[in-house]
């Protein structure tokens, strides 16, 4: 959106601005408006509601790359699911790394259509978008959004039944609810622990200064996913670990091992998951340090099994 299309107008004050939008501020209010960008400086539109660019064919795949090393080998040859595809860029990509056949699976229609287009730009006939699952699949891809699914125990139980024997669930999500950043509200305010120190009513009374989609709760854009919650959903959902890191804000790999503090400081997760009834080894989890926040994906998992 350009400057003179904006809504707000960077002359004025953020108090005043709030106030032609929410009247009478409360003291909470006008401290987090305090510590927040001025409205004229974040898009009204967000990145879930139009096409992203901070993604494109090349990097889509980086994140796992990361998280996993040799990843692009477990995609050779493969039939790939991306649950909750988006855009289509991952989707793409693991087609381009060697994926005999993919599938993308998203609820919304015009992420959809803009990952059809994708595929056609990049002839990529062996991908395929579609916003039910059919068949099964070596691989499932899951890129920040297991602390977005809407129904976590359905979700990571369609993951699981559209594997084939021997499949893997590669998972990379965060920041978790109680990180520092598991709000999600950086667009508009880079204050830690934000969804901990102001009322949920106070944020989004703030927030609908910045977004006109007339949200007023964190669900179900957020799950708010915990450590403890994942690690019961997939010991619930009848999956284990095949491979476990916890990223750890700072250089604090120690506290993920601190019952308190790993809730806190556990920023992200990166897991294989293998069915539970497959015999593996017993897993310890690995700490590891992340410097930043995840930015998340364009996704919008639900129930797309048909």
């Amino acid at each position: 959106m350009s400057p003179s299309s904006h809504p707000h107008d960077r002359s004025r004050s953020r108090y005043a601005i709030a106030r032609d939008v929410l009247g009478r501020l409360t003291l909470g209010e006008r401290m987090l408006i305090a510590l927040s960008k001025h409205p004229a400086d974040v898009a009204i539109v967000s990145d879930y509601e139009e096409p992203t660019d901070a993604w494109t064919v090349e990097t889509a795949l980086e994140t796992f790359d990361v998280a996993f090393p040799s990843f692009r080998e477990s995609l050779r040859g493969k039939r790939v699911l991306d649950y909750g595809c988006g855009d289509g860029f991952q989707s793409v990509a693991a087609a381009k790394a060697g994926a005999r056949e993919v599938l993308g699976v998203d609820i919304s229609e015009a992420r959809l259509g803009f990952a059809r287009d994708l595929k056609r730009v990049n002839g990529a006939d062996n991908v395929e978008f579609a916003k039910r699952i059919s068949g099964t699949y070596d691989v499932v891809l899951s890129l920040d959004a297991i602390e977005h699914f809407v129904a976590p125990e359905e979700n990571m139980l369609e993951m699981k039944s559209a594997l084939t024997k021997g499949g893997r669930i590669f998972a990379t999500f965060g920041p978790l609810w109680f990180a520092p950043f598991g709000h999600h509200m950086n667009f508009f305010a880079r204050v830690p622990w934000l969804n901990l120190l102001f009322s949920e009513k106070t944020v989004y009374r703030v927030r609908s200064i910045y977004r006109t989609d007339g949200h007023t709760s964190y669900i179900p854009d957020l799950n708010k996913m915990t450590v403890k919650k994942f690690e019961a959903l997939i010991e619930h959902c009848g999956l284990r670990p095949e491979k476990l890191v916890y990223r750890v804000v700072k250089d604090l790999p120690l506290v993920a091992k601190v019952p308190f503090l790993r809730e806190l400081l556990i920023n992200q997760i990166d897991v294989v998951l293998v069915p539970a009834e497959v015999n593996q080894e017993v897993l310890v989890p690995q700490p590891a340090s992340v410097s930043s926040p995840t930015k998340n994906r364009q996704s919008s998992p639900e129930k797309v099994r048909s």
